[in-house]
Order: C-alpha cells, then sequence, then structure tokens
C-alpha cells in the first residue's frame, strides 16, 4: 500500500456513506468543524459548517430532488493532505434532469476530512436545475 491509498479510501468511503445515508460512518469520517463550500447562485449555495451543517445541506438537496439524487465517482487522487473526487452528479427534479460533472477538492486532516470544495463543470446548469 502506498502512502496516499488511505486518502484514497478515506474519500471513497465518504462517497458510499452519502448514498448509503450512514450517518454513523460519516460522523467518523468527517471533522467535527468540516466546511463545506457550495458555489453557485440557487436556494442551496453557500458555506456550511460543522458535521450538522454538512447534513443539513445533503437533507436541503436529497428533498429538493425527491430522492432522485445519486454522487457517482469516478476517480479519486490524493496527495499529502489534499485529495480530489472526479464525479458525475446525476439529479431529477420537477421534470428537469441534470447530469453534471463535478470535482470535488478535499481538505484532510489527521485522517478526517476537514474542508470540501465543490467545482462544477458547468455552473449556470446547476444553477439553472436547482433554482
Amino acid at each position: 500500500m502506498t502512502p496516499l491509498e488511505p486518502h484514497q479510501a478515506l474519500v471513497r468511503e465518504l462517497f458510499t456513506a452519502l448514498a448509503e445515508h450512514d450517518l454513523a460512518t460519516l460522523q467518523i469520517l468527517l471533522c467535527p468543524q468540516v466546511v463545506l463550500h457550495v458555489p453557485g447562485q440557487h436556494p442551496v449555495a453557500g458555506e456550511y459548517q460543522g458535521y450538522a451543517g454538512l447534513l443539513d445541506f445533503w437533507s436541503k438537496l436529497s428533498r429538493r430532488a425527491a430522492g432522485n439524487l445519486e454522487l457517482r465517482l469516478e476517480e479519486v487522487l490524493a496527495k499529502a493532505d489534499l485529495a480530489t473526487a472526479l464525479c458525475t452528479d446525476w439529479a431529477e427534479r420537477e421534470g428537469k434532469h441534470l447530469e453534471s460533472r463535478v470535482v470535488y477538492v478535499l481538505r484532510l486532516e489527521e485522517g478526517r476530512i476537514a474542508e470540501v470544495w465543490i467545482h462544477n463543470y458547468d455552473q449556470y446548469a446547476v444553477d439553472a436545475f436547482w433554482n
């Protein structure tokens, strides 16, 4: 195992826990003071603080998509304290469909996820979908 493989495994575990709504595992993987940065001009954009903030974001997104939301993890790249997850996010709501290429940049701290930035390939399409 290379020194970076645990970082890659951590990110993969995060996406699995999100997909399975595994709150216990999420609490283990995330720093208590985790910060999520969500770009855009839509009702769910903004900065979310702490474990409760991240759950609030995920809950809002899931409600808006009526459960029709999936983060499809394609690749994880890692270095000492950063990882990137290359994904395709898929959602449906109110007769609209979104399939968006996304890069998640994650700052790692002491074996946990401390900060997440979301970078959408087409932010305008993402904004139009969630508005």
